[in-house]
């Protein structure tokens, strides 16, 4: 009998460590635990104060054990509904990151056939462009020759017109200018007769008068050599009459430039003096001659294309 008192008191120090352990582990079990002290001061009625201790001990084992497992549920369905709660906000989140991902892929999938699109118009543009460009520098090229052909023709044109208009004025020169008279001869601004019968020197230049014309004055070595290809020995315009020696043409102004034969003039003649000048028959230039005006030669009379030239009586 004295064994079980000792045993029970050790059974009361385990629920005490127990209890001791679970105030350790959960706030909420310190509220057991003091209910269990109080429960350990109330003893039962018509019990003895071990018998009480031991149904005490019992009930604080019993209460501590369904105190325990009632918070060890409530924490448990706490963590349970916040897991399930955290789960779904990832499920959440994890389904918003797939439709966004959705979204972006298809953004994306968008974006890319755009670009393919536009890089595709790209390339076709470009390739117009070079096609263009290829054209445009045949078509240039063919311009820089049509360009260089007319270039050419231009300035045949103009060399054509040039020489046109050059007929043009010469055509217009001969239009305006008046021509020499039948057996007139034309030489520069001139119009020359060659007579067909001899006379003296006198009677030539009266001829001469007589259809608006006068002896031929020479005043240039062209008009010279014209006056000797005729080979003929004709009077010229040119004497000494008034004063020997003083050889002046019939409009009165002196001779300059002389065409004399050698030796001459002379003034040698057999009855009368020498006070007129004659073209001989010789080639060259050097060919004038003075003679005595009283003998018969061909006479050339020269009137200008301006004058009226009178027909010869």
């Amino acid at each position: 009998m004295a064994e079980g008192l000792y045993t029970k008191p050790d059974l009361i120090r385990k629920v005490r460590f127990q209890t001791g352990e679970k105030e350790d582990r959960n706030t909420e079990l310190y509220d057991n635990s003091s209910n269990v002290r109080i429960n350990h001061n109330n003893w039962a009625e018509g019990s003895t104060p071990l018998e009480s201790q031991d149904n005490t001990t019992g009930n604080q084992q019993k209460t501590t054990s369904v105190n325990v497992s009632s918070g060890q549920r409530n924490l448990f369905r706490a963590v349970a509904v916040f897991l399930l709660l955290l789960c779904l906000l990832l499920q959440i989140a994890v389904i918003v990151l797939m439709v966004q991902l959705i979204q972006d892929k298809s953004n994306w999938n968008m974006e890319r056939n755009q670009l393919w699109m536009d890089n595709a118009n790209l390339t076709s543009e470009r390739h117009k462009l070079q096609r263009r460009y290829s054209e445009m520098e045949s078509l240039n090229h063919f311009l820089t020759q049509n360009i260089s052909q007319l270039e050419n023709e231009k300035k045949l044109l103009q060399a054509i017109n040039t020489n046109l208009t050059k007929e043009r004025a010469e055509l217009q020169t001969k239009l305006e200018t008046p021509c020499c008279p039948n057996n007139w001869e034309k030489f520069g601004n001139s119009c020359y007769l060659i007579s067909t019968e001899k006379k003296n020197w006198n009677d030539s230049r009266k001829i001469c008068k007589n259809v608006n014309a006068e002896l031929v004055i020479i005043s240039s070595i062209e008009e010279q050599r014209f006056m000797s290809s005729f080979g003929l020995e004709t009077w010229i315009g040119l004497t000494d009459e008034e004063t020997e020696g003083d050889w002046k043409w019939v409009n009165g102004t002196r001779v300059t430039e002389t065409y004399w034969r050698t030796g001459q003039p002379d003034n040698k003649g057999e009855k009368t003096s020498e006070n007129c000048a004659e073209i001989s028959i010789q080639q060259d230039l050097k060919n004038w001659n003075d003679l005595s005006c009283t003998k018969s030669l061909f006479f050339i009379c020269e009137t200008t294309l301006f004058k009226k030239i009178n027909k010869i009586k």
